[in-house]
C-alpha cells in the first residue's frame, strides 16, 4: 500500500483546521441559539406586556361602567352595539362602549398599523365574532380545566410567522353587571385574550445576524489560521528546513555546512547543537584522514615489501623446480633402468615405492612450476580455434580406464561440435584435473555428468560428481594454492600437491574465463568453466 507523507506545515495546518473550524464553530453557533432564544423571549414578553396592558384597560373601562364615545366620532364607525345606551346633549349623541368593544377598536387599529393584533374568545361569545378559533378553544379548555396562566404557539397566519399569546380573563365586580345573563360569577373564567405579535422582522434580523456571525467567525477563523501559519513557518518551518538543507551537505560530505538560526527559542538551541556536532564531526574527519594517510603509506610500504618477497619467492619457486626437473629426470631414467635389469621380487616392490613417490615428485615439481609461471604471468600460451566437444570426448576417453578402476562412469552431454580459441594444451590440462579429481573423490558405482553447452559469447564446461561434497567453508578457499581435500574414502587424509586446481583457476582467467564450484555436503560437487569463444 502506498504511502503519503506529508510535510510539517501541512499536517500543522490540518490539526489548527480540524481544532478551530469546530471549536469557533460550536461556539459562533451556540452564540446563535442563544440570540434566537434571547429573541424569543423578549417577543413573549412584550406579548406579556401587551396582554397585561390590554386586561388593565379593560379593567379599568370597567370600573368605569363603560366610556361614553360619540356616535358620530371616527372612532365609533362600524361597530356593533349590543346595548342600546344611548346619551343624547347638546354636543349630540354618545354611546356606551364596554371593555370588549373597546379592545376590538384598539386591535383593529393596531392591525392597520402592521403593529400587533389581539381579540377576544369565549366558549360562549355574546358577539358570534369572539368565537374562539382551534387553539383558542383548546386554551380555553385548560384555562378551566388546569388553571394553568397562559398559553402560546408560534404560527402562520397570511404567510406571516406570529406569536399567539393567550391569557385567561376573569370576572371582576364590574364585569357581573353585563354578564349577569350568563350565570357567571366573580372570578370564573369569561373567555380569553389571543394577542398576535408579528415575528418575522425579528426572525430576518436574527438570520441577518446569523450571517454575520458566520462571516465574522470564518474570517476569524481565516485570520487565526493565517497568523499561525505565518509564526510556525518563521520561527519553526524556516529553521526546521535550514537543518534539513544543512543536514543534506553533511550526508554529502560538506563537514564545513552550518546553520544560521536566531529564533531566541529552542529551535536556535537544536542549531547551535547541530553546529557543534558539524564541527566535532569535521574535526574527526580530518583526525580520521590524517590516520588513514598514515595507514594508507605504511600499507604501501607493507605491500611494496611483499610485493618484492612474492617475486623473490616466485622467482625461487621457479628456478628451484626448473633445477629439479633435470635430476629427478636423471633419477627417473635409473629406475626404469632398474626395473629392467633386477629380477628379485623383493628389490623389485622397492623400486615400486620408489617409483610411485618419485612419479609424485616429478608431478609436484611439475605443478610448482606450472603455477610459478603462470602466477608471474611468463607462461606461454597458444590460442587456436579448437573443438571443444572433441577435446571433452578425448579427455573422456584417456581417463575411461582410471574411471573403470574405481567403478565410476562417465557421461558426456556434447550437443555437436563447439568452438573457441583456445590453447589446447592447457584447456586439456584443466579437464583432466577436474575429471581425475571428480573420480578420486566420487563414491563406487556413481557416475560423472560432463556437460558443453554455448551461448553466443561463451562456452560453458561443467564437471558433475556425487562424491561426498565440498564445505561451503572450502569453497571459498578451494582455488587457492596448497588447499588439498580427503578423497573418496581416504578417511581424512588430504592427497595432491594443492596446487591443481589453483592452475586450472589460472589457465581459465589467462583465457578470459571464469571458474568457480557448488556443493551440496554429501550430495556432489560440480566445478563450472567459461570460456570466450574469440580469444581478446
Amino acid at each position: 500500500m502506498r504511502k503519503y507523507h506529508l510535510s510539517l506545515q501541512v499536517k500543522f495546518l490540518l490539526c489548527i483546521t480540524l481544532i478551530i473550524f469546530p471549536t469557533i464553530g460550536v461556539i459562533f453557533m451556540w452564540e446563535g441559539i442563544q440570540r434566537e432564544k434571547q429573541g424569543m423571549d423578549q417577543v413573549m414578553n412584550q406579548a406579556r406586556i401587551l396582554a397585561r396592558q390590554v386586561i388593565l384597560t379593560r379593567q379599568w373601562i370597567a370600573d368605569c361602567g363603560g366610556i361614553m364615545v360619540s356616535r358620530d366620532s371616527k372612532g365609533a364607525k362600524d361597530t356593533d352595539y349590543f346595548y342600546d345606551d344611548r346619551l343624547e346633549t347638546s354636543r349630540g349623541c354618545y354611546q356606551r362602549f364596554t371593555p370588549a368593544m373597546v379592545t376590538k377598536k384598539l386591535s383593529e387599529y393596531s392591525a392597520r398599523q402592521d403593529l400587533y393584533r389581539f381579540r377576544l374568545a369565549s366558549l360562549t361569545p355574546l358577539n358570534p365574532a369572539n368565537s374562539p378559533d382551534e387553539f383558542e378553544r383548546a386554551a380555553l379548555i385548560k384555562f378551566r380545566k388546569e388553571g394553568i396562566a397562559e398559553i402560546m404557539r408560534f404560527n402562520t397566519h397570511d404567510n406571516k410567522q406570529h406569536l399567539q399569546y393567550m391569557v385567561p380573563l376573569f370576572l371582576e365586580n364590574a364585569c357581573i353587571r353585563c354578564h349577569k345573563r350568563q350565570g357567571n360569577s366573580q372570578n370564573a373564567i369569561r373567555g380569553g385574550l389571543s394577542v398576535f405579535l408579528p415575528i418575522g422582522d425579528m426572525k430576518s434580523s436574527l438570520a441577518r445576524d446569523q450571517s454575520k456571525l458566520a462571516i465574522a467567525g470564518v474570517g476569524l477563523i481565516l485570520l487565526t489560521i493565517f497568523t499561525l501559519f505565518v509564526l510556525l513557518r518563521r520561527l519553526v518551518i524556516k529553521p526546521m528546513k535550514e537543518l534539513e538543507r544543512m543536514t543534506g551537505e553533511i550526508s554529502r560530505g560538506n563537514l564545513d555546512a552550518r546553520v544560521d538560526i536566531a529564533t531566541g527559542d529552542q529551535v536556535e538551541k537544536l542549531g547551535h547543537a547541530f553546529n557543534l556536532m558539524a564541527e566535532r564531526l569535521s574535526r574527526g574527519r580530518d583526525f580520521l584522514e590524517e590516520k588513514v594517510k598514515q595507514a594508507t603509506h605504511e600499507l604501501s610500504e607493507a605491500n611494496r615489501d611483499l610485493k618484492s618477497l612474492d617475486k623473490l619467492k616466485s622467482d625461487f619457486l621457479a628456478n628451484m623446480s626448473h633445477e629439479l626437473r633435470s635430476p629427478l629426470t636423471v633419477i627417473r631414467g635409473g629406475v626404469d633402468y632398474l626395473n629392467r635389469t633386477i629380477k628379485g621380487t623383493e628389490n623389485r616392490n622397492y623400486l615400486a615405492i620408489i617409483d610411485k613417490n618419485l612419479a609424485r615428485l616429478i608431478h609436484l615439481v611439475s605443478d610448482l612450476f606450472d603455477f610459478t609461471r603462470i602466477e608471474a604471468k611468463r607462461a606461454d600460451w597458444s590460442f587456436e580455434r579448437e573443438n571443444i566437444s572433441g577435446l571433452v570426448r578425448e579427455v573422456t576417453e584417456i581417463l575411461s580406464p582410471l574411471a573403470m578402476d574405481k567403478r565410476v562412469s562417465i557421461r558426456c552431454e556434447c550437443p555437436g561440435d563447439i568452438y573457441a580459441e583456445i590453447d589446447l594444451e592447457r584447456i586439456e590440462q584443466v579437464l583432466v584435473n577436474l575429471m581425475e579429481n571428480a573420480i578420486k573423490f566420487s563414491d563406487e558405482g556413481t557416475k560423472i555428468q560432463i556437460d558443453v553447452k554455448e551461448d553466443q559469447d561463451d562456452v560453458l564446461v561443467a564437471v558433475r560428481d556425487k562424491g561426498v561434497g565440498i564445505s561451503e567453508e572450502n569453497l571459498e578457499v578451494i582455488f587457492e594454492k596448497f588447499h588439498t581435500l580427503p578423497s573418496s574414502g581416504g578417511k581424512g587424509k588430504r592427497e595432491g600437491t594443492g596446487l591443481g586446481l589453483a592452475i586450472c583457476k589460472g589457465i581459465i582467467e589467462a583465457h578470459g574465463g571464469k571458474i568457480w564450484a557448488e556443493s551440496v555436503k554429501g550430495g556432489g560437487s560440480t566445478f563450472f568453466f567459461t570460456l570466450p569463444k574469440q580469444h581478446s
